[in-house]
């Protein structure tokens, strides 16, 4: 009997994205742009309070080639709740994410 691993449960997704080369095939794949360097970044949980966890998420880092042939530095949030207003705290985390300076590209070509 064979057993494949469904994604749509967190641990086996946060486990297929953890691996670099699945995580940029599938991100590929959903950007529809190549996706030729990855990185995980880390992410912080900030309502602690809760006894459990009600939004799974992963953030990326990803550096893309588009048809032209044009690098960009991109972030890549995925999210996973089953309550719709966790998914509004994205506003909130896009403005800080705009603001690290971590997340602006050195090499002055503007990508």
């Amino acid at each position: 009997m064979t057993i494949i691993a469904n994604p749509i449960y967190d641990s086996v997704f946060k486990f297929l994205m953890e691996d670099e080369r699945a995580a940029k095939v599938l991100l590929s794949a959903l950007l529809q742009q190549e996706v030729h360097d990855l990185k995980m970044r880390r992410n912080e949980y900030t309502n602690l309070n809760q006894t459990r966890i009600s939004l799974f998420r992963i953030d990326f880092s990803a550096r893309i080639k588009d048809a032209a042939g044009r690098e960009q530095l991109v972030l890549i949030e995925l999210q996973k709740t089953w309550l719709m207003t966790e998914t509004l705290r994205f506003r909130q985390y896009l403005g800080t994410q705009y603001l690290d300076m971590e997340n602006i590209s050195s090499s002055g070509s503007g990508a």
